[in-house]
């Protein structure tokens, strides 16, 4: 790991299966940035430092809770990486949105890992 980002807390037994750099985009229109991993149990994101330190939380989903992967279209939000197109999964709970880069690729390589998810 380097100097900004955090060794992630995984479960005895738990495999990372993939894993990217990302940003998350958050309810106040801005964003954490760390990596987004997929582990043979969940989804999760993990701050870098900077940003944990910031109060930037953990965030996790089962991977059976993932429905759906989408192109998430640009917006207004500038801070939130909104000149982008952005990676959306669609969980139980809602959808989540990152900014990754090769969207396209990175949508391919996720589809594969987990079981329920769709392109939406």
């Amino acid at each position: 790991m380097g100097i900004l980002q955090v060794r992630p807390k995984l479960a005895p037994g738990e495999e990372v299966r993939w894993k990217a750099f990302a940003n998350r985009v958050l309810e106040s229109s801005t964003t954490a940035g760390g990596r987004l991993f997929v582990t043979d149990r969940r989804v999760f994101f993990q701050p870098n430092r900077v940003d944990a330190f910031l109060g930037r939380e953990v965030w996790e989903c089962p991977l059976e809770a993932v429905t759906g992967i989408e192109t998430v279209g640009r917006d207004a939000a500038l801070l939130a990486g909104g000149p982008r197109k952005r990676l959306g999964l669609q969980t139980a709970d809602g959808e989540e949105v990152f900014v990754v880069n090769r969207l396209k690729r990175k949508e391919d390589e996720l589809l594969s890992l987990f079981p329920r998810a769709s392109r939406a």
